[in-house]
């Protein structure tokens, strides 16, 4: 078990090297993290139709869409009539990516935890549920992509849910 631990934390920390070959102020693209800050997460409402920016995955319930805005929360479209969808509202989850609805409730991530909506009235959802913790945190120490300097992350800020490609002065990680 200290073996799998030293070979974990040396891998994280050797994802960082320093960059001294880029000017102090020269300016590259570079990947920064996203951090959920605390209570964030706990800041769910069903608010106004909002425009498509970042669609994600959809289910269909009945006579209704939900699309995921990814990391956002779920437009609820009402589908009765195929030909002429209309969006009706949006539940704001943060952080969520996923989605399933069962015997009448929506199941959603938010950040690590599962939290459970009543769809009784599917254009005003309930939420009925969270279980803390229900999802293992993934590896957000550094972004998902190869060989690209980025922003090194820090725990402090709370926890990287995206990153996000940015101009920024000398990022200090490379991987």
């Amino acid at each position: 078990m200290k073996l799998i631990a030293i070979i974990l934390f040396s891998i994280v920390f050797a994802s960082c090297e320093n960059n001294n070959s880029l000017g102090s102020s020269a300016l590259m693209n570079a990947y920064v993290p996203v951090y959920a800050q605390p209570g964030e997460t706990d800041q769910i409402t069903v608010e106004t139709v909002k425009p498509t920016v970042n669609a994600g995955k959809i289910y269909s319930y009945g006579a209704y869409i939900f699309q995921n805005e990814n990391n956002k929360g779920f437009h609820i479209i009402n589908n009765s009539n195929p030909a002429s969808p209309v969006k009706i509202a949006f539940l704001k989850v943060p952080f969520s990516t996923e989605i399933a609805i069962r015997n009448g409730f929506m199941y959603t991530n938010n950040v690590n935890d599962l939290v459970v909506f009543n769809l009784t009235n599917p254009q005003s959802p309930v939420l009925v549920k969270r279980v803390k913790d229900a999802f293992p945190a993934i590896q957000q120490s550094y972004p998902p992509i190869s060989n690209v300097y980025f922003e090194c992350a820090d725990p402090a800020k709370g926890i990287v849910v995206a990153w996000e490609l940015k101009n920024i002065p000398m990022p200090k990680c490379r991987r």
